[in-house]
């Protein structure tokens, strides 16, 4: 799926895409990454790499908890998107709202367009404030469907 970051040296938007990522490109990441993306992923997991120009500037790892309930079990930029400093902006926006996309395409049932996550303490917040995400138990975080359909709309600029 082609989405839109801002590359903030250029000051413009330029096309990037969500894909999955396959064995090779996990096998291949350097050292830079927090998460041994190679290690998480199994028959359950879908991870998702976010590339401009050839290169990985951002992952999602959706998790299949339940039959028809995946929940967004790991969510992580490259280290030269964090902050306000980062390279590109949105990349996180990007992944959150795919995430959310597939949480109306493969959950199933009562769980359709819920997406669910749990959050490091000095994240809920920005979750809360930016992605319209509800603390529901300690560190356990829910996107609404409303919300998500928000997002999908701002971020990957489709309507659902």
């Amino acid at each position: 799926m082609k989405v839109y970051i801002l590359d903030k040296k250029r000051k413009k938007n330029v096309s990037a895409e969500i894909e999955k990522a396959n064995k090779i490109d996990l096998a291949n990441l350097k050292k830079s990454w927090l998460f041994d993306w190679n290690s998480l992923y199994s028959k359950n997991s879908l991870i998702y790499k976010l590339s401009y120009s050839d290169e990985i500037q951002g992952f999602l790892n959706m998790l299949l908890v339940d039959e028809g309930y995946y929940e967004m079990k790991n969510l992580e930029l490259a280290k030269s998107n964090l902050g306000r400093n980062g390279n590109f902006q949105n990349v996180a926006g990007c992944l959150i709202a795919y995430a959310c996309l597939l949480s109306f395409e493969l959950n199933k049932g009562n769980y359709q367009g819920f997406l669910s996550f749990t959050s490091k303490g000095e994240l809920i917040e920005h979750y809360q404030k930016n992605y319209f995400a509800e603390l529901v138990y300690r560190e356990k975080m829910i996107i609404f469907p409303k919300y998500g359909k928000i997002l999908i709309k701002k971020y990957l600029n489709i309507g659902i």
